[in-house]
Formats: structure tokens, sequence, C-alpha cells
């Protein structure tokens, strides 16, 4: 097999051979892959206004938009997406709420059934786009017919629009995940112009959490050299146009984050997570903490914590940053790249712990114990060897 050059020369060449030896494993390795997501992605200033070609395509006549009352009172989004919609509208849900509550997808499960929907345009950030999923998941298996199709445009950075799965909070405060693979949307409108009146914080919040799926898939347990190739390209373009979108209505960088997002979440279902993401929808369940939040203050910790375990990963990460590789140890690589991402987070005025977020210390037992529960489910308990103690270190770590 061809040698595979990835750029790096870390510690002498000794460990240049010990690299090229990993990627072509993991290059050489059999596997099968599943590309999952939207049939098609519209995307550049401008491209809102291609929605009823799309509802064409997908055959819509009535069109439900769901949306948050936020994005509904602050941005003129939804105005727009009438507008386009036109005499297709069939009505509006502008109730979603943070993280999902079973109480919301209820609610649009109505909605659908009283507006006789046969399509869904939803806007705004992941909580939306989750809602809507498991909302038209569930109404499916009501009705015993095909999901109603979606038309996603994102206002913030999450990338949930991407992905055929959606979490949303159960009454008993926990975390749930859904997969169905029926209901990925059939169409994402990336327009840079969509997120102009998103609030900074959320904004640059949600940024951080493409950058947890980037780093997430790089450092998988089922790595594979495209989601691989596409989440470390996801980096470069966050950590360059991210700080340049703060406080700014320029549409290039904040372009060039939508394709960062887009690519960063692009190996979901075959890379699988670990343990920033499972984490962060405890938290956000339990400690009423937005997922891009939950990111920033996770991330640079679970990378300090897996440093070990995911050295090689984490030296090409690091390298996508920005990070000098050339005759260095991977260690010290590995440690700059976790501190570059802290810096990142600190310059864009993000909070970086529990406290800072509103956290509160005595949920942390109950969020070690429910991060346990999903742990099993997941499959991801060999990254917390002393089970619930485990979670409580981590969340300790970044308490204060």
């Amino acid at each position: 097999m061809v040698p595979v050059n990835r750029g790096l020369s870390v510690s002498g060449s000794a460990s240049g051979k010990v690299e090229e030896k990993i990627m072509n494993t993991i290059y050489s390795q059999a596997r099968s892959f599943r590309t999952i997501g939207p049939d098609r992605v519209e995307s550049g200033a401008g491209s809102i206004d291609r929605l009823p070609k799309r509802l064409d395509a997908i055959g819509a006549t009535r069109v439900l938009v769901a949306t948050s009352k936020s994005v509904l009172a602050n941005t003129p989004n939804v105005q727009r997406v009438e507008a386009l919609v036109g005499d297709r509208l069939a009505g509006l849900f502008a109730a979603c709420r943070e993280h999902s509550p079973e109480e919301d997808v209820d609610h649009v499960v109505a909605a659908l059934e009283t507006s006789d929907a046969d399509a869904v345009v939803s806007i705004g950030g992941s909580s939306v786009f989750d809602t809507v999923k498991v909302a038209t998941s569930r109404f499916a298996d009501r009705t015993g017919d095909a999901p109603i199709p979606q038309i996603a445009i994102p206002t913030t950075l999450s990338a949930g629009e991407f992905s055929p799965g959606a979490g949303y909070t159960a009454a008993n405060g926990e975390k749930a995940l859904v997969i169905d693979y029926r209901v990925s949307p059939a169409c994402v409108i990336l327009d840079p112009a969509a997120t102009v009146d998103t609030p900074d914080a959320l904004w640059l919040g949600t940024g951080i959490k493409a950058l947890d799926h980037a780093l997430e898939a790089v450092w998988s347990r089922r790595p594979h050299p495209y989601v691989d190739a596409l989440a470390l390209e996801a980096v470069r373009l966050l950590f360059h146009n991210l700080p340049l979108t703060r406080r700014g209505t320029d549409l290039e960088p904040r372009a060039a984050c939508q394709l960062g997002a887009w690519m960063s979440i692009a190996g979901v279902g075959a890379s699988g997570m670990r343990l920033s993401h499972f984490l962060g929808h405890q938290i956000g369940a339990r400690m009423h903490i937005p997922h891009g939040v939950t990111s920033c203050i996770l991330l640079p910790a679970v990378m300090r914590y897996l440093r070990d375990d995911t050295l090689d990963a984490q030296v090409r990460i690091a390298a996508a940053m920005g990070v000098e590789t050339s005759g260095r140890k991977r260690e010290a690589v590995a440690d700059e790249g976790a501190d570059r991402l802290a810096a990142l987070i600190a310059g864009l005025g993000l909070p970086a712990t529990l406290s800072a977020a509103g956290g509160k210390p005595e949920d942390i037992d109950a969020v070690a114990s429910a991060s346990m529960r999903a742990a099993a489910s997941l499959g991801l308990t060999d990254d917390l060897p002393n089970g619930a103690d485990s979670v409580r270190a981590i969340l300790l770590s970044v308490y204060e």
C-alpha cells in the first residue's frame, strides 16, 4: 500500500513512521459506510430564495412552519419564510424550546394532525430540528405513513439538521435519543444571511458545538478516512472563521462556518460519539445549560482526559488548529491543542465552567448517574473505568 502522507513529522523519524503506520492501518481496514443526511443542501447568501423550488420538488401543498419564540420575535426569518411559502402555509408552530421537552414534541404532533401538513419547514437551531424530527417520527408511527418531509433552515451552527438522530428531554428530566433514518431533512438551506440576527453567544457557542462534532469524529473508536478529512477541514474552517464572526455581519466568514459545521457532522452514524457529546446532553437536560455552552465547558477537559488514549488523533487535530508539530513530542502537541481550544473559547467570551454557566454542585451526582445510564445504552463505558466516579471527576474539574 502507498504510504499516506499526513504532512506531520512528530518527534523525529521514529514517531513519523508510527504515524504513517497508524494511518495506513486506518485506510486499509475493511468497513461499511452509510451516507446519511439530507438529499440536497442549498448554500450561500440568498439560498433561502430557493425554498419554493425545493417545496415543489417534494410536492408540498400544505406547509407547517416550525420555529422558536425567539426566532419569531427577534429575527425577520419567519416572516421571510412565510412569504416564500405563500398560499401553501398551513400553520405556524413557534413554541419550540431549548432541549426539546417531550411536551413540545407532543404539541408538534398535534399541529401536524390539525394542519394536515404534508411538509414542514423548520427554522432555528437544533432544538427546533430535534423537536420536529422526533414529532415526525412519532406521527409516522401513529399513522403508518411515511414521515412528513422537512426542509431545515439553520440559524446556528449546531448542525443537528444534518442528522437522523434527535435528542429530547423526557418527563423524568433525562435526555433521550431517537435515531430514525427516515426523518433526516429532505433539504438543508445554509443561508448566512439567516444567521446575522442570532445572538452572538448562541452563534459562537454552537460553533464550539460544531468543533465538538469534529473532534469526536477524529478521535472516534471507529475512525474513517472520509470522515477524518472532512472533520479536520471543519476544525480549520471554524478555528479561523469563528472569531471573525463575533459582533459582525460579514457573510463570508459566516458562510465558511456553516460549511465547517456541515463537514463536522458528515460522519454522524459512522464514527459515533465519545464523552463530550453524551455528557453534554445530560448536563443540558439536568442543569438547563445550552448545548453549545456544554461543549465550551467540556471539550478542552475531555480532550485532556482522553489524551493518552487518542494521542495520534489529537496530533492531527492540533495540526488543524495551527499547532506546530515538526520535531515535537506528540504529548506536547496534544497539550498545546487543548490549550488553544481553551484560549479560543475564552477569546470568544464564552463560559468555560459549570458555575459560570449557572450549574449547581448539587446536580453533579444526578448528572453522573444519568450519564452512566446513557453510556451503558450507547456502549461508551470503556472511557469511564471508574463508572460514575469518572464522570464526577470530569464534572468537578470543570465546575470552577
